[in-house]
């Protein structure tokens, strides 16, 4: 077994004192690192999981306040056309032609341009990798 020397002037360590040191102070390291990366995703997460609970419940929140909106709409319709089920029907068309606009524009734009990126790496990628393959064989 390796000692290390008594005193603590290390000139006269052999190389594998030197390399034991090494060894324990990476082990020492990567431990650090792995338990700072272990906080650094617990301190994410539960900053995620707190940014989803708010978007969630205002979510909620909103949906119900445009539930309220459009039942307000539908009797108000109703009012001005003398049916209740008209004022109804007439508001849902409204909001579905609204939903249906919205859908085409998102549609018509097509990908995201950081997702169309990432496809156009993918397809060089894949590119490379035929003509590798029909090369090497």
């Amino acid at each position: 077994m390796l000692r290390r020397p008594a005193g603590p002037s290390q000139e006269g360590r052999s190389v594998g004192g030197l390399i034991e040191d090494l060894l324990g102070q990476l082990g020492h390291f990567i431990d650090q690192k792995l338990n700072l990366l272990r906080l650094e995703l617990e301190h994410n997460l539960a900053l995620l999981v707190r940014h989803l609970l708010v978007l969630v419940i205002g979510g909620a929140i909103a949906a119900l306040g445009l539930v309220l909106v459009a039942v307000a709409l539908a009797f108000w319709v109703a009012g001005l056309l003398g049916s209740t089920s008209t004022g109804f029907a007439l508001t849902g068309l409204v909001f579905l032609a609204l939903g249906g606009i919205i859908v085409g524009v998102c549609v018509r734009r097509g990908v995201d341009p950081s997702r169309r990126h990432a496809l156009q790496r993918t397809a060089e990628g894949l590119r490379k990798d035929v003509q590798w393959l029909s090369n090497g064989r």
